[in-house]
């Protein structure tokens, strides 16, 4: 009889040693962590008080070393100021004044003020001052003012003139005051005391922000005869606070602790408080903060400066640390610094809730020695599908991955690479929207148009025939090869497809494959980025000996037929109709007029609030029954681009140009004669006005024959 034995399934040897590598481990990792956590919060505390000297003092290092700034830069003004009190009573004093606001940035208001009720000053003008004031201009960015002396009676006015930048003024007006600066912001302190006064902060009644006013009292020839002043605004020192805090949820707070006067804090907003309707200094006592004012009574009641205590908000445990300045400062202010314990500590109490998930993260450690192995075959196939998303998009700077050592993926790595070079030829000849568009739809491509308002542009070369035969075959490709590098990237920067060359001619369009909405303006932006980068090319061949290429460009934007055009076999994707051929047409009047981008009627009502024209004449083209005006592309209004903004001169130029132009289209041949005269006066080299001054010459001949 036979006998078998119940077959016991045995346990793997890798589940053996992850059970005893558990058991073993758990007991030593519960202990570790719990004598880690005791022994790190007295370190951590230790950190705290450490953080919070340091965030004390870096407070005070930096309102006395602010401070200490202006006191200076006032004290030198003082000096100007008794020096030739006269200036002061001029507008020749602004130069002083602006120089002394823009000292330091946290000075808003630069000021003198005089015993005879004379004051003037320069201040910052910011969205607070607008939003205070209607009357002031929108693009003001400085202030000037002055206050009448007591001699003009009742009389007395307040003059403010505003600039957009200093000295281009935008507005000014006057209004009546009797304010007298001899009673107000510290005024009174400097006179007696004969030294710095420093006020308290006050509601700067334009921003509804603090701000500490600071004034130096004037000698001259030993008699006291004013201030100089300035207003400090409180915001660089609340960023300073805000960004050096003890740790992320702490508060520091700069305060006067005679009355508790808020002084800055590192939350700006709740340095003020309204009270009756009014905008008030906040105080310590009233603090928009739970926290703060509980630390506040505590640190009155016990007279202690760092002490705990509990939120009484959310009863979270809290260190509160208050410093006085040192005795030598101008005024008796002091640090307060609030943070949270949790913010030293916390972590460790949420490391300590979270040992359960470490225990079982530890248990399936294991497995990630499976991952590792799964990690070093499925590597090169994740790095092959970066590879070929990458080819998607059309972009081949990825670097190839070295060959797999398994046959069947370095197969596909081979293929792939073989993609890529293919793709990346074909992107040359194509534009490369197209090509990302026949790689993502996965549709082949197929003969068809569509209708759509694109910008075309043409370019060419001036007397390229003659340079050509007067250059060697290398010299001559050298330079064309620059040329069409630097035309080329003008387009693509601005998303234009370029279609093809054309001997010594590029043809470009925007709009298609992918729409553009504003088509237009790229167009423009493009044929001056390509004409500026062919002058300073052109610059250096000079310097070199060489021969420059001068570029002409026509640009027209018109209803046109765009898509793959040509046989079954082969075809391309351009663009047909009329507009092309007016592109075309426009860039050769470009030699008649002289001039480097000639653009359409079209063009020019399309964009015209965002670029800077001149007009030429109408003109009508070969194959079109009606005429058109065609301008002179010069720049792009209010662009700080150096390849786009307007010249010098450019304004003056078109606006003249617009005069003669008027009179010419209305019939006043005399009239445009003179105002084309008066350009060449201006502009000898013009050749616009040359071109149009022959025109005059004709219509006056047809208009009177022999």
């Amino acid at each position: 009889m036979l006998i078998f034995e119940p077959i016991v399934k045995k346990p793997k040897l890798s589940a053996i040693m992850s059970g005893l590598f558990v058991c073993l481990s758990i007991p030593i990792l519960i202990f570790i962590l719990v004598y880690n956590y005791y022994r790190n919060s007295e370190v951590m505390m230790a950190t705290l008080k450490d953080d919070v000297a340091k965030t004390r003092q870096a407070s005070i290092e930096n309102v006395q070393g602010m401070i200490q700034g202006v006191a200076g830069t006032l004290r030198l003004l003082a000096e100007v100021v008794a020096a030739d009190p006269a200036l002061f009573h001029t507008d020749r004093s602004r130069e002083v004044l602006f120089r002394t606001l823009t000292s330091a940035e946290e000075i808003d208001a630069a000021f003198v003020s005089f015993e005879d009720g004379y004051h003037r000053a320069v201040t910052r003008i910011d969205d607070d001052r607008r939003r205070s004031d209607p009357k002031i201009p929108r693009t003001a960015k400085w202030h000037m003012n002055f206050i009448d002396d007591f001699s003009v009676g009742t009389s007395r006015s307040r003059h403010r003139t505003f600039f957009s930048t200093w000295g281009d003024v935008v507005g000014e007006y006057a209004v009546p005051t009797t304010v007298d600066y001899r009673a107000i912001s510290g005024y009174p302190t400097a006179k007696a005391s004969g030294a710095l006064a420093i006020a308290d902060p006050e509601i700067n009644s334009d921003t509804g922000y603090p701000i500490i006013n600071m004034r130096f009292p004037v000698y001259h020839n030993g008699n006291f005869i004013g201030c100089a002043g300035a207003s400090i605004t409180l915001d660089v020192l609340t960023r300073f606070l805000a960004s050096h805090r003890a740790s992320p949820h702490s508060m520091t707070i700069i305060a006067d602790p005679t009355d508790g006067k808020i002084i800055a804090a590192s939350d700006k907003k709740k340095s003020v408080r309204l009270s009756v309707g009014k905008l008030e200094v906040a105080r310590l006592e009233n603090f928009a903060d739970d926290d703060v004012r509980e630390a506040y009574r505590l640190q009155k009641d016990t007279d202690q400066n760092d002490f705990l205590f509990d939120s009484p908000r959310d009863g979270q445990e809290l260190s509160a640390s208050f410093a006085r300045f040192p005795e030598d400062f101008a005024r008796p202010w002091e640090t307060v610094v609030i943070t949270p314990t949790d913010d030293f500590i916390g972590q460790l109490k949420a490391t300590n809730h979270q040992i359960i998930v470490i225990i079982i993260a530890l248990s399936i450690a294991e497995l990630f020695l499976i991952y590792l192995l799964s990690r070093r075959l499925s590597q090169p196939i994740e790095n092959l599908s970066q590879e070929l998303k990458s080819v998607e998009s059309l972009s081949f700077e990825q670097p190839v991955n070295r060959l797999s050592n398994v046959r069947e993926i370095a197969q596909l790595q081979s293929a792939a690479s073989l993609l890529r070079n293919s793709l990346r030829s074909f992107s040359s000849f194509a534009p490369v929207d197209v090509v990302k568009g026949l790689i993502k739809s996965g549709i082949p491509l197929a003969l068809g148009v569509e209708k759509r308002n694109l910008s075309i542009l043409f370019s060419d070369l001036e007397n390229f025939s003659t340079h050509a035969e007067q250059s060697t075959p290398d010299a001559l490709l050298e330079q064309m090869s620059v040329y069409f590098e630097q035309v080329s990237r003008a387009i693509s920067e601005e998303k234009g497809t370029v279609d093809k060359f054309i001997g010594d001619g590029i043809m470009a369009f925007w709009g298609a494959p992918v729409a553009l909405p504003d088509h237009v303006l790229r167009a423009c932006s493009s044929a001056l980025r390509a004409t500026r980068r062919m002058e300073r090319v052109n610059e250096g061949w000079r310097a070199e000996g060489k021969r420059p290429l001068r570029i002409r460009i026509g640009l027209n934007t018109a209803d046109v037929l765009v898509g793959n055009v040509g046989s079954t076999e082969r075809f391309s994707y351009t663009v047909m109709g009329d507009g092309v051929n007016v592109a075309a047409r426009l860039e050769g009047m470009n030699k008649i007029f002289g001039t480097t981008i000639c653009i359409s009627d079209s063009v020019f009502e399309a964009v015209a609030s965002d670029i800077l024209v001149r007009p030429l004449r109408h003109v009508q083209v070969k194959g079109r029954t009606q005429d058109f005006m065609v301008y002179e592309l010069i720049g792009i209004e209010n662009s700080n681009d150096p390849e786009l903004e307007l010249r010098p001169e450019d304004r003056k130029l078109s606006e003249m140009t617009w005069a003669a132009s008027r009179c010419f289209e209305a019939g006043d041949i005399e009239g445009a004669s003179c105002g084309y005269r008066e350009i060449l006066e201006h502009f000898p080299n013009d050749g616009v006005a040359k071109s149009m001054l022959v025109a005059c010459s004709q219509s006056k001949v047809s208009a009177h024959p022999a």
